[in-house]
């Protein structure tokens, strides 16, 4: 098994470590564990086009998009 020592870690770092693994009440190696986990648990391929506008909802009426076209405003030269 592989240790990390988190004395290793800048001083803001492990402040930041204990205060985020208090907030969730977890142990620091917990915590840590959590981080990685999320970090390496991203998606690498980004989503197609059609993938994200399959994934929209259907809300809506066509007309709650349409412009208006009233952009003009009185100017003085």
């Amino acid at each position: 098994m592989t240790s990390i020592n988190l004395n290793d870690l800048s001083k803001d770092n492990r402040d930041r470590l204990k205060q985020r693994a208090a907030i969730h009440g977890r142990s620091l190696e917990s915590e840590l564990d959590s981080i990685l986990t999320s970090v390496f648990e991203e998606k690498t391929a980004e989503n197609s086009l059609k993938e994200l506008l399959l994934a929209m909802p259907d809300v809506g009426e066509d007309e709650d998009f349409n412009r208006v076209r009233d952009n003009s405003r009185e100017i003085s030269l």
